[in-house]
């Protein structure tokens, strides 16, 4: 394996600063558009096909993650190979929203965000892979960097409110402009060579050999829960933003607190941005515990808090209140810190340095690809089955069935994870 130093010269200890400069520009697209999306789509009636535009991405990244991110550890610098990806996936981000405007058929927008996730994917886990190689103590600092991306997210969904975007397809068009910026900055990043040999077999191309890591237990447990963790969540960016809309035109009880709330958040996009906020407060935390942190007790925590959210989105359902949804909004960043964030510390940790950029793809593919993909699909239909958003019951049933799955996920995990064995490997 080849040998690596970590650069500590003034010229890369400024380049370090790009890290967190990318890791903002990064996150802008997506929270321009994601949150917003649901209500987009419903502009250009076009809701019935959002199980579809969100499986679709998930679906074509599944071996183009792995097969990017196994060039980056065998042949090119990470950081170019991201500011290539980064550049090419613009244009179809861009043509995805513009094919609504045009008033195309929605299938149109769904092959398009396809042909961009098929070549964004990557782009996570590439820039994750920078960051934890590029930075001395990454159980401390790596959440520093990645506090800027929730950032970026904040910034870009409360701008999408205040610019009245929250159902317009101008909010993913500005994306993509911002994205096209982003790609010339990533090559502007700390050098990143690629560490392993060059693949001697086609699995190894593909990067396929990653799924070796299912051997370690410690490992293949957080890989599983990780999957079925994301299988009820994906419920959050689809249907949350339409329940917010949805409440905010019902009479609601007024006080002061909610009136900031609604000055400060004017749409369901701003307002979905309470997660981030916490996620700030969250990512705060896992950097003060650095080394420290332990991955069962925050998994299991982060889990608790998600089942408390979506119990909270069917209350606020049920009852028609705003303000409980925003509690549960606002639980969405310790839920995402707590359990994403430290199981890309964790499997960095487990991993050699010629796999590492594959292990986090492979995260990737396990939570996002498989997790996501699974959860679009079978929330879009029990969205159809409870007739959420059309009877009083509707949203109840939807986010409290939800709720039970991820508690079957804590019971997974809880019984299947052994502290003992990830520390013995």
């Amino acid at each position: 394996m080849k040998s690596f130093a970590l650069n500590t010269s003034p010229t890369s200890s400024l380049r370090n600063i790009w890290i967190g400069v990318v890791f903002f520009l990064i996150s802008v697209p997506p929270g321009l558009w994601n949150p917003a999306l649901p209500n987009i789509l419903e502009t250009y009636n076009a809701l019935w096909v959002i199980p579809y535009a969100t499986a679709v991405g998930p679906l074509v990244a599944i071996f183009s993650s792995l097969m990017f991110t196994s060039l980056a550890d065998r042949r090119i610098e990470a950081q170019k190979l991201l500011g290539i990806l980064t550049l090419s996936g613009s244009l179809f981000l861009w043509l995805s929203f513009s094919v609504l405007s045009w008033g195309w058929n929605p299938w149109w927008y769904v092959f398009m965000q396809g042909c961009n996730a098929l070549i964004s994917a990557p782009m996570w886990a590439l820039l994750t892979k920078i960051a934890l190689v590029n930075t001395s103590d990454p159980q401390k600092k790596f959440p520093l960097y990645r506090v800027w991306g929730t950032v970026g997210w904040l910034f870009a969904g409360v701008l999408v409110s205040w610019l009245h975007l929250d159902a317009s397809a101008e909010a993913g068009k500005i994306g993509a402009f911002v994205r096209l910026g982003l790609g010339g900055l990533c090559f502007m990043l700390p050098r990143t060579p690629a560490r392993g040999e060059k693949a001697s077999n086609w699995k190894q191309a593909l990067g396929l050999s990653a799924f070796s890591l299912f051997s370690n237990r410690s490992l293949r447990v957080y890989f599983i829960t990780a999957t079925l963790f994301a299988i009820p969540l994906a419920a959050h960016y689809m249907y949350a933003p339409q329940l917010l809309k949805q409440l905010a035109e019902q009479p609601q009880q007024s006080d002061w607190a909610s009136e900031l709330v609604r000055w400060l958040l004017p749409g369901p996009t701003a307002q979905m941005s309470l997660g981030q906020m916490t996620e700030l407060v969250a990512m705060l935390i896992m950097s003060w515990l650095g080394a420290r942190a332990k991955v069962k007790p925050l998994v299991i925590i982060a889990m608790l808090f998600g089942v408390t959210r979506f119990a909270l989105y069917a209350a606020a359902g049920h009852y028609g209140l705003i303000s409980l949804m925003w509690l549960g909004v606002a639980l969405h960043g310790p839920t995402y810190t707590f359990f994403s964030i430290t199981g890309q510390m964790f499997v960095d940790r487990r991993v050699s340095e010629d796999m590492r950029g594959q292990a986090q793809a492979l995260l990737g593919l396990m939570s996002t690809s498989v997790g996501h993909t699974t959860g679009a699909l079978s929330c879009g239909l029990l969205y159809q089955w409870s007739n959420a958003g059309k009877t009083i019951i509707g949203w109840t049933l939807f986010w409290g069935i939800l709720s039970i799955s991820i508690v079957l996920c804590f019971a997974y995990f809880v019984v299947g994870y052994k502290q003992r064995d990830a520390q013995a490997s």
